[in-house]
């Protein structure tokens, strides 16, 4: 992600907690103790509602986390993190995506849904609930 949101022209501070080859490595997002205007990542699922609480807690203007879309689900989630900082916007890909490791062969669909889920600290209201048009796997795909 971080390498698209560069080549788009934007400025990436990218971090992992291990070298994937891109960024700085070591860095545990959930002890960080930086602030940046916006926050985007895909953290390891199993690790996501941590990631929630430490994005809103260190972004100014938006945290935007990529979640399997089953996050939504869960009476904790609901009493906790949705119930203290709901987000802004959940935005529900139309198409399944598919995640491949590296060097992997791409092909076929994907079984899982996935949604952006998006805090941005202007809003006011609600929980908003969109869906991203399809066309969105072919364009990342270069098929477009």
């Amino acid at each position: 992600m971080a390498k698209v949101i560069e080549k788009a022209g934007h400025t990436v501070h990218g971090s992992d907690l291990y070298d994937r080859g891109y960024g700085e490595a070591g860095v545990d997002f959930l002890q960080a103790d930086w602030c940046a205007d916006n926050i985007i990542t895909n953290p390891p699922f199993n690790a996501a509602e941590g990631f929630a609480r430490t994005g809103v807690r260190l972004a100014r203007k938006k945290f935007a986390l990529l979640l399997r879309l089953a996050f939504l689900e869960g009476a904790n989630r609901a009493k906790t993190i949705f119930a203290e900082t709901p987000p802004s916007r959940v935005w529900v890909f139309s198409e399944r995506i598919t995640f491949y490791p590296a060097g992997a062969v791409q092909g076929g669909s994907g079984t899982t849904a996935y949604a952006w889920f998006v805090w941005d600290k202007s809003y006011s209201g609600p929980t908003e609930l969109k869906w991203l048009k399809p066309g969105f796997k072919a364009l990342y795909q270069g098929k477009r």
